[in-house]
């Protein structure tokens, strides 16, 4: 299933110019439902595609609204977006913004073996420091809530301005 996109001439379909937008993000907004309403949250985050799947990795404390939330619903949205500039023009029609995001939404799971766990921390440092050969110590680990959304659907936009 794919949600409609308007401006179908700024669509990313293809799957690796899709994931090197997540790459070149540094941010993952994450919408849960509070109350009948949308709960969203910025995170640090890894990824990785496995058998055509984009997973998403997250860690934070193990308890929270967050983490609540999620064991209530494991069903979840997100965002990220990258490449932000405004491009002037003469008049204030004229002006408009370039940028690279994608969307969609999917499934948590909360990792509980030890060597999941650290195998999703480590793609969440590689992210940031291009290093994946992290160790952590026993007790951080089983004090630290990891999880990963398993992505079912999402869409990419960009709006490249020269």
């Amino acid at each position: 299933e794919r949600v409609r996109i308007r401006r179908k001439d700024r669509e990313v379909t293809y799957f690796a110019a899709m994931t090197a937008i997540v790459e070149d993000c540094g941010c993952c907004r994450l919408g849960m439902v509070l109350d009948g309403g949308a709960y969203i949250v910025p995170l640090n985050f890894g990824y990785e595609v496995k058998d055509g799947t984009l997973l998403l990795y997250f860690h934070g404390a193990a308890q929270g609204q967050k983490i609540s939330l999620l064991r209530d619903n494991p069903a979840a949205s997100f965002e990220m977006d990258t490449g932000h500039r405004l491009v002037p023009g003469a008049k204030a029609d004229d002006y408009t913004y370039a940028y690279r995001s994608v969307m969609g939404r999917g499934v948590v799971e909360f990792l509980q073996e030890d060597e999941a766990k650290l195998a999703a921390l480590n793609r969440i440092m590689d992210h940031y420091t291009h290093r994946d050969d992290w160790t952590v110590e026993a007790p951080m680990l089983h004090a630290t809530a990891v999880y990963c959304l398993r992505v079912t659907h999402w869409t990419a936009k960009e709006h490249i301005v020269p």
